[in-house]
Formats: structure tokens, C-alpha cells, sequence
């Protein structure tokens, strides 16, 4: 027995998994792109081996990501990855291999404290905003005015280190605002030569929203040199000192005197912007105080002045003016449209609606009731009554039940199979709807595209898309049903387990392989791509007092259908854009509201000689994807939950209602029919190869956000004196790049 000991005791000690921390500060929503932190201790050697995450996916099958790394020995190593949850409650299991060594493995659950052996449950219907500075600036606070229920209140992750920001763009898909402090200078030092501040940067190029608040170390915050310049609207001239804040005042609708208030009186210093880029939302005299600049599908909001210092730290109503950066609610609004839409519907996102609309498919029907019904009834009177009357009076001979009776049965199965299969079909479907975004400035396009795949058959699948522009990155995923309903990412008891090997996300995260799909069932997909933009409707437009005018030319080779076109709170119906067709806007250019096109709001005389608005409720069991889309593309315009009495907070970044603010203009069109191939957004492809046939539903959305020369009445800004508030409009311009 000695040689044995003398093996075991020179065997190498193999590395640890020692913690995992998931989101930023452990903040992350289900169903959504969120980075994960594995920390590993080194063994006795250094190893390059793959570590894995396994984590459900929304219909709780496994979903496995890799990345290759290197453990030091005896060191402490972290590894970052990028993955989704499907379970709000959920597990995360990682694993270390190397080579044929007996793997690392240990699961991670969820827990009320996020202390490295747990993480956090997942968020769901809950705004999420990163606040990167000494303090949470206010933000926790401006949560809460809006008067929602606690479990539906904004959360905030608080990160003084920039370290833990997310170093992929898609890393912050759950992620509703980053609120950067310039308080302290030197932590942003280390984002110069770091991929974090270029995904920060893409997010919000692709839709995301980032405050940026500047006070008395703007000009080393801010300067040339800092990675934080190019989020600046303006050219940073100089920091000056403040002594009327009465137009901040007013423009958050505060109720105490920021100079006044609180044990910080006095100046308050705020950097000069000059050659501003967006829109100035308030300004004192010369100084802008607010800006909104559009930056691609996103938006930078520009404050010249520090949250965390005085005397913004310890006025009173600093909440208000985080919420006002934030578009937060400020005061408890009505009940939204009561929702029974989890009981009749099984969802309460508008995403829910459309995975819906999404599983109707061409040639596969359900049974219909009577018809189940009939048959298990004939069924029955066959397997008794039938089979004793037919032997008694016809064979004679009771025993031989024993050969009826199965045969009965087989029949019977045999029958099922083939009128399910008349029912179901024998070939995959597959229904998907596009989105396509244009943003003619800066040449920039994003896809999305939403898919369901029902399959006759158990079968694997390895499922990628394939967008139409060449150079486009792709992001594969599954799409999960937010809420506790049935199938939902939040059930309220965990189903049985169908699936234990489960499926693999791609290297570059662009395809999954592997997916199982049960015989009869279908499968939720979802993809966003980003590219360059080979193509863009041409426009020359200008706004003088919010009234657009200028052209519009299609200069695309495919038609679009039912073109409108949005610019502040008005809507163009601009009809069909045949390929080469221009379109010219006016003064006499009829104008509607556009919250009035999306909700068919109109005066109603009542029986008291008196008009009334009233607005055509939302259809929540509609099936019509382009009717379900164009709500989710101008949610908040047309009155969000209030109004829908659905949420839309998994697929938000598809609401560029926020863009209208920035002054830009967006003309929204429906592509050409199913039937054009030449014509569609991305296609799925299984083994490389188009999976959907010609009876399958595809539909693709466009829409292009065009920059706009507004002159005098284009904005209005707040400027104060020492005795009044006065209106007036600065020329400050969005420049065409057409």
C-alpha cells in the first residue's frame, strides 16, 4: 500500500472554483445578455483549459457558453463570459477543462445575498440604471416618486470602480441608463486604452441612454485625451461659476431654491458648452444646462452640473432633477389600463404578445374540441360496448376479446398519428418578423429579428440567422416569456426537467447548436445584428416653429409600404414610396398627432354639448405582428402601460420614442411582401442552410431616423433672470449629412 500513498500524495492539486458574481453589482434581468465573473484559484500547475457557464434557458433547457483561459498556479484568476438566465430563480453551474483531467465543476443558486457562494435573483419589470460615482447621485430617490409598488421600482447598481462595467456592448442589454459622476477624474483613467469604455460607447450608439454629469473637474474629467470626450455634445471652453439656477429650477419642477436650500449655498460651478451638439433642454443666458444629444439610436444627456457636489448634493429636490434626466414619473399616476391579460392571454409584455402571434403557423392546425371529444367517444364505444357486440353476434367466440381488443387499440393509435399529422404537417415552420433601423447620420444599422420555429419532430437544431448586409455581427438567442405565467421565466413551480445535455451557444455567441425541440412543439428565437449601412432613403429636412419641411426620396430598390413619417409629437402618413418616388413636406403638408395614429384618439361630443377624448383600447389578443410592432416601436408616444396594459421592458431598446426628443425625424415603412427573399432583414438557417418555406410568414419592419435642421421655434429653453422666467429659442443645430 506505500506506492499507492507515494501517488496520491505527489498527484498535482487541480484549481478551485471559489465564487461567481453575475450582472453589475450583481444586478441583471432575466432572458437578457448579462456578464458573469468566475473566480478561480490556481493548483499546482498552470493550465490552459475552457471554462463554461451552464445556465436554463427560458424553457429551462440547459444552455452552455464557453471561453478558452488560462489558470495561474496558485494565483487567483477571473474570467469573464457573457450568457442569459432563463429563471428568475434560477442555478449557474460552471465548469473548468483541461485536457483529460477530471473537470472543475460547482453550482451556483440564487439567494437573498450575493456573497460569491450565491447571486441575486434575476430582475423582471424593473428599471435598471448603473450610477457610476461616490453616491447613488440621487437616483434611488427619484425611484420612488412616481408612487409604484416596491417590487416595480427602478433598482440601482452603484459601482465606484469602472472595472466592473461590462466589456461587450450586448453585456449591458439590461441595462435602462448609466449615470456617469465626473467627481473623481482619475477612475475614468483607465478606460483610455480599455475595451470598456468602446462597448459603453456601441451600447449607446445602438440604442442605450447615458447621463453624463459635469461640475468643477469637468475640464480634467472631460478634456482632450479623456475617454470620456466623445460623449461630450459641445466643446468644453471653460467652468464657470453659477449663481442663477432658477431654469434648472423650473425645468425639473422643483419646490425649494437650489442656491437657497440646504447647508451648501453659493455658486455652482458648471462647464461651458459652446458649438452644441443635440438639443438644450435649459440654459441660464448663454450657459447650457441640458443637453440632449442623439448619438446613433441612442442618447447622451448633458448636465452641466455635479450631482455629488454642492450644490446639487444637498438640494432638496435633487431627485426631481435625476428623474427629469431619467424620464422617470414624478408623481403617482392613475392606474394603468387593468390588465387581465396574464388570465385570458398567458402574458403581460408586449413581447409575449408577439412570441403569440409568432406560433400561429401556416398548415399547422389545433384540433378543435369537438373533434377530441367525438373521438375519445367513439374510442370508447369500440373498446367496449362495440367489441362485445361485434364478437357476440358475429364471431361467437367471447375469448378471442384478447385479439380485438389490441387491435382496436393499435387502430385507434394508428389513426391519431395520422390525422395529427394531417393536422401538423411534416415539415418545419418557421414565422419571423424583422427590424431593421437605418440611422442616415452616422450610416449605422441594427436588426433585430424575432422567430418561432415549430418542429414535427424530436430534432436538434443548430440555428443561426443570416442578414442581408455582408459585414453584419449577429447575436443568437432564445427569447423567453417574461411573468409567472405558464412557460414563463418566473414560474411559480419548477417544471420537470425534459431536457439534461441541453444546447451551445457559439464561440462568437452567433449561433446555437444543438437546440432541442420536442415533437409538435416550437421554440422562441430572437437575434440582433449591427452593420454598416449600404443604403439609406435620401432626406433633406428642416423645422421651423415643429413644422417639418423638405423631401423625402426612396432611393432604395424595393417599394415601402405604408410609409409614416414622426417628428416630435406629429406624424406624416406618407403612403407607398414606389423605388425613386420623392415625397415633399410643407406647411400645407397634412399633419396628424402621432399618439393619435397609434391610438385612433379622437372628440366625442357627449350628452353635455361637450368634447371628450377617447382612444380605441388596445388590442391585446391581436395577432397582426406590424400592428403589435408599431406599438413596441413608439411605446412611451403612445401612452405605455397606460395605455397597452403591457409592459415593454424585455425588448424596450425597440422604443425610439426618446429619439423624438432629440429632434430627429423617423420614417417607419413595412418591406415588401413574404414572398421576396431579396428583400428580407436576416434569414434563419439550420446548417447554414434556409429553414423557412414558401408558406411561412416573414415580415420586415424599416425604419430610417434622419437628422433635422431646426431653426428659431425648433426647441425651447428656459432662461432666468433675477425676477422671471423667460421663453426663447436658440439656434443650435442638428447637421444633415445628405
Amino acid at each position: 500500500m506505500a506506492l499507492p500513498a507515494a501517488a496520491m500524495a505527489q498527484s498535482p492539486r487541480p484549481p478551485k472554483i471559489v465564487g461567481v458574481r453575475v450582472g453589475v453589482d450583481d444586478r441583471y434581468k432575466a432572458g437578457l445578455w448579462t456578464q458573469v465573473e468566475v473566480a478561480l484559484l490556481g493548483g499546482d500547475e498552470t493550465l490552459d483549459g475552457e471554462l463554461s457557464a451552464i445556465a436554463p434557458d427560458g424553457d429551462g433547457v440547459p444552455g452552455r457558453v464557453s471561453t478558452p483561459c488560462r489558470i495561474q498556479a496558485g494565483r487567483e484568476t477571473t474570467v469573464r463570459l457573457i450568457t442569459r438566465f432563463g429563471r428568475v430563480h434560477g442555478d449557474l453551474t460552471v465548469e473548468f477543462r483541461s485536457g483529460g483531467r477530471e473537470p472543475a465543476r460547482r453550482t451556483f443558486e440564487t439567494s437573498a445575498r450575493a456573497d460569491g457562494e450565491h447571486f441575486l435573483p434575476a430582475l423582471e419589470f424593473r428599471k435598471l440604471f448603473v450610477v457610476v460615482g461616490d453616491s447613488d447621485l440621487g437616483v434611488e430617490e427619484a425611484g420612488k416618486l412616481g408612487g409604484a409598488e416596491p417590487e416595480h421600482r427602478p433598482v440601482v447598481a452603484r459601482l465606484d470602480d469602472v472595472r466592473q462595467l461590462p466589456t461587450r456592448w450586448y453585456g449591458y442589454e439590461g441595462i435602462d441608463a448609466v449615470v456617469l459622476s465626473t467627481g473623481r477624474p482619475e477612475i475614468y483613467r483607465g478606460l483610455a486604452d480599455d475595451a470598456r469604455a468602446d462597448a459603453l460607447d456601441q451600447w449607446v450608439q445602438l440604442g442605450g441612454r447615458l447621463v453624463l454629469c459635469a461640475g468643477s473637474r469637468a475640464e480634467e474629467a472631460l478634456g482632450d485625451g479623456s475617454p470620456l470626450r466623445r460623449f461630450v455634445p459641445g466643446r468644453l471652453e471653460k467652468v464657470i461659476s453659477l449663481r442663477q439656477t432658477g431654469a434648472l429650477e423650473t425645468y425639473c419642477g422643483g419646490r425649494s431654491g437650489l442656491l437657497l436650500s440646504g447647508k451648501d449655498r453659493g455658486a455652482m460651478r458648471a462647464p461651458r458648452l459652446t458649438d452644441v451638439r443635440g438639443r438644450e433642454e435649459v440654459g441660464e443666458a448663454d450657459l447650457p444646462l441640458v443637453v440632449r444629444a442623439a448619438r446613433g439610436f441612442g442618447q447622451v444627456l448633458f448636465l452641466a452640473g455635479e450631482l455629488d457636489e454642492p450644490p446639487l448634493a444637498g438640494w432638496t429636490d435633487r431627485p426631481l432633477l435625476a428623474a427629469k434626466l431619467l424620464d422617470l414619473p414624478v408623481a403617482r399616476a392613475e392606474d394603468s389600463r387593468k390588465s387581465s391579460a396574464m388570465m385570458h392571454h398567458g402574458y403581460i409584455d408586449m413581447s409575449g404578445q408577439m412570441r403569440s402571434a409568432l406560433d400561429q403557423f401556416a398548415g399547422v392546425r389545433l384540433a378543435p374540441f369537438w373533434l377530441v371529444a367525438g373521438l375519445i367517444v367513439v374510442y370508447i364505444l369500440l373498446i367496449g360496448p362495440g367489441d362485445f357486440f361485434f364478437l357476440r353476434k358475429y364471431v361467437g367466440r367471447m375469448e378471442w376479446t384478447w385479439l380485438t381488443f389490441p387491435l382496436v387499440v393499435v387502430l385507434a393509435s394508428l389513426a391519431a398519428y395520422v390525422l395529427a399529422h394531417r393536422l401538423k404537417g411534416d415539415r418545419p415552420r418557421v414565422n419571423q418578423i424583422n427590424l431593421v433601423d437605418v440611422d442616415a447620420e452616422s450610416g449605422r444599422m441594427r436588426g433585430a429579428a424575432w422567430l418561432n420555429v415549430f418542429s414535427p419532430r424530436t430534432e436538434s437544431f443548430d440555428l443561426s440567422v443570416r442578414p442581408r448586409a455582408t459585414d453584419a455581427r449577429p447575436l443568437m438567442a432564445w427569447l423567453g416569456l417574461p411573468g409567472s405565467g405558464l412557460g414563463g421565466m418566473d414560474p411559480r413551480a419548477a417544471g420537470p426537467l425534459l431536457w439534461t445535455e441541453g444546447f451551445r451557444y457559439a464561440a462568437d455567441l452567433d449561433a446555437l447548436l444543438g437546440v432541442p425541440i420536442q415533437v409538435w412543439s416550437s421554440k422562441s428565437l430572437t437575434a440582433r445584428w449591427e452593420a454598416t449601412a449600404a443604403a439609406c432613403p435620401a432626406a433633406e429636412l428642416a423645422a421651423t416653429d415643429r413644422l417639418l419641411s423638405g423631401t423625402i426620396t426612396n432611393t432604395l430598390g424595393f417599394p415601402l409600404r405604408k410609409s409614416l413619417l414622426a417628428y416630435g409629437q406629429s406624424a406624416y402618413e406618407l403612403g407607398a414610396l414606389a423605388p425613386g418616388r420623392s415625397v415633399r413636406l410643407g406647411a400645407m403638408t397634412k399633419r396628424s398627432e402621432l399618439r393619435t395614429l397609434l391610438t385612433g384618439r379622437r372628440a366625442v361630443l357627449t350628452d353635455g354639448d361637450k368634447y371628450r377624448r377617447q382612444t380605441t383600447p388596445y388590442d391585446q389578443s391581436s395577432l397582426d405582428l406590424f400592428y403589435i410592432l408599431r406599438i413596441m416601436m413608439f411605446y412611451k408616444e403612445a401612452g405605455g402601460r397606460r395605455y397597452t396594459g403591457l409592459w415593454n421592458d424585455y425588448q424596450g431598446f425597440v422604443d425610439l420614442s426618446d429619439l423624438l426628443k432629440a429632434g430627429r425625424a423617423i420614417l417607419i415603412a413595412q418591406g415588401p411582401a413574404d414572398g421576396d427573399e431579396n428583400h428580407r432583414g436576416a434569414t434563419l438557417v439550420n446548417n447554414g442552410e434556409p429553414l423557412d418555406g414558401p408558406q411561412d410568414q416573414h415580415r420586415t419592419m424599416y425604419r430610417f431616423v434622419f437628422p433635422v435642421k431646426e431653426g428659431k421655434s425648433g426647441e425651447w429653453r428656459v432662461e432666468s433672470g433675477e425676477k422671471s422666467n423667460t421663453l426663447h429659442s436658440p439656434l443650435s443645430t442638428l447637421h444633415s449629412p445628405l
